[in-house]
């Protein structure tokens, strides 16, 4: 049985017609003989047969039309239809299909002519060019079938060309202009067709003919490309006009045609017609035709559609290199071994008219004949798929003209040492184009549909071109499948295995990414593992480096490596994240690589990393922190995380402003760490380890002391400390009993924070931890100073000033200062104050904290206003609410703001006392004891001023109960005075001297003249 495709599709059984009724059986071996030999795919073929509505009985009605081949071809014993996974592949030997024969008799022909045996060339090429009955399968069209015989269409072209070259070159007397206008009828923009054209018209003696040819393929260029005539072609336009002897035919001759004469290589694989944007990439190609650099590295993970991009942009720029396009697959990453660069080289020449037994067997002549043959000409070279830069080096032109891109999973830096090169990156399709990609493949009106759907789809494809043409060629065939079904079995545990084309187990994204992982170096490989088993989103040069046992230089340069290679990449300096699918992949690799005890040496390493890191660590660690907690929670010595997240905690989860901006959508909040805490302490208690437990009860603590929930806070407090009790040393630095203190502070309980901060004092002088010493003598000199033991007060913190002094890089906090400067505005020693806000100042001149820098605004305030400069007063207090605003410290802010609230009372601008108060009034969860009191004073000096003296004497009463229970004496002397204010003007004199009196008591016996 022979068939035929180079035209209408035929079947012919010993010379007669077979009958292939219906449309399905026909479009069905339309496409299996485009693909002779290949497995075609059952989703191209449903596409094939139905385009982009296939009925829900496709793959049966396929099934069923393949047994009706089967019937048509088996029983002759001359083709075999297979089935091969879920595809089918049709059989046929070269003589029986007239396209390879085609195929074959036009590569004999390049070779006669190769071997200087032109008339023979000319024989084959007519030879095979009488296969030819009409355009590639006419009368069946669709996508794919047009797609695949627009290859075939072009090879006809070729020859065409190479052809009516040979006959104008021997002189044959044969015409080949209506073949010629037959070509450029099909391709309008085949310069070389219409150069052909052009001196076969002029040697008919039909130059105005000619020179029409020449003004209609310009005009189309400039109109529809944007782009000149070719060289040669305004060449041979030019000697017409001059009506140049050369033109005339040659005496036939069996010399050897020149080389300019010959058809220019042609050998670019097709363009895909589901190409979808890399815009910037494409613009970025462009600029080598502009001058500079004309070699360009399109680098990117396998899958990434680098060669897509390269073959896509090489069909739009194709005419402007007029002397041939060149192609090479270098297979550097494929499961056939890499192509030779010698084998490459002889490739590219024999495409360049180079005789076989010409062709150096030495690499550096074949690369230097190359370069000579590319001289002066305008080339095109797209060489694919390149391992290293070895591979390449050989291949490039040296001068200016022609063009190199270059395909490789990596940078290929090394190559910048001998050329000038241009980096396109090929990285994720965005949202948009993935989508778009997407509708391309399975249609519009189904991506419409479900709308939602299809860009999770997209999201859990990764961007990667390979995975979300894998999903569309498989829900191509499966009409009845939804995206929301598709998006719901990519979300489950198993998304690799389900990202691989159906019945085709070589299409498949993991296997794409195998290529690259087979090309890591041992210590590579090790690295890459031992990162892909990390938690969370990304990581840090320095854990990267702490994952190995290399010297830091060593491990530096194997992480460079591997983002040359696009194994990782390094999206900000000195921090790495993985593509998700490959690190889904890479995750399964270090599973089944390591064995249980190397995981956990793993495991340790990073939690050691964290865990001794800096003091303050980047918003993403910390991330990173909460996700290494979560997966890896059991495991020994990780609960070590937990202490880490405290000081997260404490921040408010925000390094600074522009962190809060750059990550306010995926930043953890407190429900998040409060989850964390939870499980720590369910671990913990099961654990044989107290110190488990401890960490995550002080973890607890600090997410309920930071959201609010005091007496939550203070019972964690308490659970932290009932299970330090049980390790060895206790709480042996007093720091447990110190946080507890802080809690019961806070809760106003002063009698109680002051018994724990007297035991920890003792504690940390033991422990002789200058920072706890310098912290607990702080906190118990706070405390003793609210309630009005000066002396004591004073004593500790100067203590604490100078014991911090000694550290070995002088001070490290503010703390002690903070509050000393507190006690002298509280006692009146305004100038003493005043010098130790310089000093402070003096000390924070270049360091980052806004919370340091917020406190001492807040005391510069202090010191104004009791220096009734009410002006600078209020701009030091409204710069320290701008800064505490940043950092979320909601505690400062309420008190901060009560305070500017009394300041406008006391300065009688009653308007905007309300309005302040208002903007702190949705975190009334973050009131204390003393922010109560002190807005409660606030109110009764408003209310008084407004009139309303029933309410301001209610709000006086409060304010003093609070205060005085706590003990707070100075502040309960001025809310009696701010009460009596009330009494006094209701006219109630008599309570009014009452709290005057009980205020100047309490002044007197604190020191404080009552005047």
């Amino acid at each position: 049985m022979d068939f035929g495709i180079l035209g209408p599709l035929q079947l012919a059984l010993e010379g007669l017609p077979v009958a292939l009724p219906g449309r399905t059986l026909p479009r069905l071996l339309a496409v299996l003989l485009l693909e002779a030999g290949h497995v075609v795919p059952l989703p191209k073929l449903v596409d094939a047969i139905w385009g982009e509505l296939p009925p829900a009985t496709a793959r049966r009605q396929i099934q069923n039309t393949v047994a009706s081949a089967r019937g048509i071809l088996l029983p002759n014993g001359t083709s075999e239809l297979e089935t091969v996974g879920d595809g089918y592949r049709l059989r046929v030997r070269p003589e029986q299909l007239d396209s390879l024969r085609f195929q074959r008799t036009v590569r004999i022909a390049r070779e006669q002519e190769a071997a200087s045996e032109p008339e023979a060339a000319l024989a084959s090429l007519r030879e095979a060019l009488d296969l030819w009955r009409g355009p590639t399968l006419a009368g069946l069209g669709g996508r794919v079938i047009e797609a695949g015989a627009r290859r075939w269409d072009e090879e006809r072209a070729a020859a065409e060309e190479s052809r009516a070259e040979l006959e104008l070159a021997l002189a044959t007397g044969v015409s080949v202009v209506a073949d010629l206008r037959r070509v450029l009828d099909a391709h309008p923009y085949r310069q070389h067709s219409a150069e052909l054209l052009m001196a076969a018209l002029y040697r008919e003696d039909r130059p105005a003919e000619a020179l029409d040819v020449y003004e209609s393929i310009r005009r189309q260029l400039a109109e529809e490309l944007g782009i000149d005539p070719g060289r040669r072609l305004r060449e041979l336009h030019t000697a017409i006009l001059r009506d140049d002897p050369s033109l005339r035919a040659a005496t036939r001759t069996k010399a050897p045609t020149p080389r300019a004469e010959l058809p220019a290589p042609a050998q670019l694989p097709s363009d895909s017609v589901h190409f979808t944007g890399r815009a910037a990439q494409l613009a970025a190609l462009d600029r080598l035709l502009d001058g500079g650099p004309q070699v360009a590295v399109i680098s990117g993970i396998g899958g990434s559609g680098k060669t897509t991009l390269a073959l896509h942009w090489a069909h739009l720029v194709r005419e402007r290199f007029p002397d041939g396009q060149l192609y090479v697959n270098l297979r550097g990453f494929d499961r056939t071994p890499s192509l030779a660069p010698l084998d490459a080289l002889a490739g590219f020449l024999r495409a360049l008219r180079v005789p076989t037994e010409a062709i150096p067997s030495d690499l550096d002549e074949a690369a230097a004949l190359l370069r000579s043959r590319l001289a002066d000409t305008r080339t095109l070279l797209i060489l694919d798929n390149a391992r290293n830069s070895a591979q390449v080096l050989p291949l490039l032109p040296a001068t200016a003209g022609c063009v190199a891109v270059v395909t490789s999973r990596g940078r290929l830096p090394d190559l910048a040492a001998a050329h000038d090169i241009r980096q396109v990156t090929v990285g994720a399709l965005d949202d948009r184009e993935s989508v778009r990609l997407l509708e391309s493949l399975i249609g519009t009106g189904r991506v419409g549909r479900e709308p939602v759907a299809a860009e999770r789809v997209a999201e859990l494809c990764g961007g990667l071109p390979l995975a979300l043409r894998i999903v569309g060629t498989n829900l191509d065939a499966q009409p009845g499948t939804t995206l929301e079904a598709t998006a719901a079995a990519l979300a489950g545990h198993d998304r690799l295995s389900r990202l691989a084309v159906e019945g085709d187990p070589t299409t498949t994204v993991a296997a794409a990414f195998d290529l690259s992982y087979q090309a890591l170096e041992p210590e590579e490989e090790l690295l890459y593992l031992n990162l892909a088993y990390l938690p969370g989103t990304d990581f840090s040069k320095g854990l990267a480096c702490a994952l190995v046992t290399w010297e830091p230089e060593a491990a530096e340069r194997l992480l460079a490596n591997l983002v040359a290679a696009h194994r990782i990449d390094e999206y900000r300096p000195g921090r790495y994240r993985f593509h998700d699918l490959v690190r889904e992949y890479a995750r399964r690799k270090a599973e089944s690589a390591f064995d249980p005890a190397a995981l956990q040496r793993l495991r340790e390493q990073a939690v050691a990393w964290y865990a001794k890191g800096s003091t303050r660590l980047p918003v993403l660690e910390y991330r990173n922190i909460v996700a290494t907690f979560l997966e890896w929670n059991g495991h020994p010595h990780v609960s070590r995380l937990l202490a880490r997240l405290i000081s997260f905690a404490d921040a408010g989860y925000r390094d600074d402003a522009a962190n809060r901006r750059a990550l306010s959508d995926s930043l953890y909040e407190l429900p998040e760490l409060a989850r964390v805490a939870e499980l720590g302490i369910e671990t913990g208690k099961r654990s044989d380890e107290p110190m488990d437990a401890v960490r995550a009860y002080a973890l607890a603590d600090a997410v309920a002391f930071a959201s609010g929930d005091l007496h939550q806070s203070k019972a964690y407090a308490e659970k932290t400390l009932e299970y330090l009790r049980l390790t060895p040393h206790g709480d042996a630095t007093g720091k447990a009993r110190n946080d507890l203190a802080t809690t019961l502070t806070q809760l106003g309980r002063y009698r109680e924070a002051v018994s724990l901060l007297r035991e920890a004092v003792v504690a940390a002088e033991r422990s002789g931890n200058r920072n706890v010493r310098v912290e607990v003598l702080t906190s118990l000199g706070t405390v003793l100073r609210r309630m009005g033991i000066f002396a004591e007060a004073e004593a500790l913190l100067l203590k604490a000033r100078d014991l911090d002094a000694t550290a070995p890089d002088g001070p490290t906090t503010v703390y002690p200062l903070l509050s000393l400067s507190e006690l002298y505005v509280d006692q009146g020693r305004i100038s003493a104050a005043e010098h130790l806000s310089r000093e402070i100042a003096e000390m924070l001149r270049d360091h980052p904290s806004k919370y340091y820098r917020s406190r001492l605004y807040f005391r510069q305030f202090a010191v104004h206003r009791a220096d009734e400069d009410f002006p600078r007063a209020e701009a030091a207090l409204l710069r320290s609410l701008e800064l505490v605003e940043q950092f979320n410290n909601w505690r400062h802010q309420l008190i901060y703001t009560y305070w500017l609230a009394d300041l406008y009372v006391d300065t009688e601008q009653f308007e905007q006392v309300r309005d302040t108060l208002g903007r702190v009034a949705h975190l009334a969860r973050y009131e204390t004891s003393e922010s109560l009191a002190v807005k409660a004073r606030v109110m009764c000096k408003l209310h008084t001023a407004e009139g309303d003296l029933r309410r301001a004497i209610g709000m006086g009463r409060q304010a003093c109960d609070v205060f005085a229970a706590m003990p707070d004496p100075l502040r309960q002397a001025r809310s009696l005075l701010a009460l009596a204010n009330a009494y006094r003007a209701g006219g109630l004199a008599a309570e009014a001297e009452r709290c005057r009196e009980e205020a100047r008591d309490l002044l007197s016996g604190l020191g404080i003249d009552p005047g």
